[in-house]
């Protein structure tokens, strides 16, 4: 798969078992992939960025880790967060898998602990001190 918007959007769509773009519009998972994007920057010392978005000719997510799956697995996390909203506040005649809160909850923890181990491999490698 390529580095690029389109790749990421694919992949996306992927995961969230919607390759027609059904539930989800283009739009809405590259809002969602923007999310992950500036939640990731938070923790990342070097600018990211994903080809194609935002006026970015290249992408820089995984130049000393990894961090393309973390991406995609915190935009998906967003979309269905953003798909729960949607569907609580009007009536959806089409069925959603039923997933439950707690698990739901764990799943967004641990994504919230991979993204403290991100800051910490940053943290502990910076040639700067960190206040």
């Amino acid at each position: 798969m390529s580095s690029d918007l389109s790749g990421f959007l694919s992949r996306l769509q992927h995961l969230l078992n919607d390759q027609a773009a059904e539930i989800w519009s283009q739009s809405l998972l590259e809002e969602c992939l923007r999310f992950a994007l500036q939640e990731l920057q938070q923790v990342c010392p070097y600018p990211l960025q994903i080809s194609g978005m935002d006026d970015a000719s290249q992408t820089t997510l995984d130049q000393e880790i990894s961090l393309s799956p973390l991406l995609l697995l915190l935009a998906q996390q967003q979309a269905l967060s953003h798909r729960q909203v949607q569907r609580s506040e009007s009536f959806h005649p089409d069925p959603m898998k039923q997933i439950d809160p707690l698990t739901r909850g764990c799943r967004r923890q641990e994504l919230k602990d991979e993204v403290e181990h991100v800051r910490l491999y940053f943290l502990q490698r910076s040639p700067t001190t960190p206040y």
